[in-house]
């Protein structure tokens, strides 16, 4: 997904200990540079330690392996995105105007959805892509389960609310794929996660049902849209060429050993 989007460079990939020997045979011949990181087990611990490998203040974008494209509506014409580097820049420079350390896209690619516009708080950043400066104030959650919400509700309520890039979307295979967080999702889980934070956050969201009955969040106010100036030019950005397979090292496995 990412080289038919334009990506260029290493790419940080970050799995179980567990699953490592899996995906570096999955990563063989990738069409761009990965360097394979073993983690504690747990989409939190490994958002965590990827963290970690960075210094402060470092933007950084964190893409979820069940992505398969990213979309975007620009100038009335909604395509796939061929420069994802012009995106991430346009993004972050954005961000960098604000006090905010958070931003996403539109949670699904759909063209009759996307906007051309800029949410600033009170809608929902999607955790299977999103960028952040790697702030310490900006403290991940403790469990999986609705990490996304957790961590952008904690962020609005300290007076840094997330952007949303209403422009871009993505598609993905969240609930076509077996196993991941789909596996280990409890609806007990949920259910408690839901209601700490509308007690914990009850002057941002309240609680509401899927038609399916699963507890969720709704937001008690609208997001403050603004116009996204310039940003009809990054339709114009060529594509970056991906780079040849054949021309990529192997993926790097750490030797540190998972923990017992």
């Amino acid at each position: 997904m990412l080289s038919r989007s334009g990506f260029v460079g290493s790419l940080y990939v970050v799995v179980p200990h567990e699953e490592v020997a899996t995906y570096v045979t999955a990563l063989n011949g990738a069409p761009v540079h990965c360097i394979l990181i073993g983690a504690q087990k747990g989409l939190v611990h490994q958002r965590k330690h990827a963290r970690s490998l960075f210094p402060g203040l470092t933007e950084m974008v964190f893409v979820d392996d069940d992505v398969t494209a990213i979309k975007m509506k620009l100038a009335g014409q909604y395509s796939r995105v061929g420069n994802i580097h012009a995106i991430v820049d346009y993004c972050f420079e954005w961000l960098s105007a604000t006090n905010s350390v958070l931003w996403g896209v539109y949670p699904i690619a759909n063209g009759l959805f996307m906007k051309e516009r800029l949410a600033v708080g009170n809608c929902y950043v999607v955790g299977a892509f999103y960028g952040i400066i790697n702030d310490n104030r900006l403290k991940e959650p403790e469990v999986d389960e609705c990490e996304d919400l957790v961590r952008q509700l904690s962020e609005q309520a300290a007076g840094r609310p997330p952007l949303r890039f209403d422009c871009f979307g993505i598609e993905t295979r969240y609930f076509k794929n077996a196993g991941g967080m789909q596996q280990d999702r409890k609806k007990e889980v949920r259910e408690s996660v839901v209601a700490t934070l509308v007690d914990n956050y009850s002057s941002i969201v309240k609680l509401k049902r899927r038609k399916e009955g699963q507890a969720d969040v709704a937001f008690l106010q609208r997001p403050e849209y603004r116009v996204l100036m310039a940003a009809q030019t990054l339709s114009t950005v060529p594509p970056t060429g991906p780079a040849s397979p054949s021309s990529e090292p192997e993926p790097h496995v750490p030797s540190d050993p998972p923990p017992h």
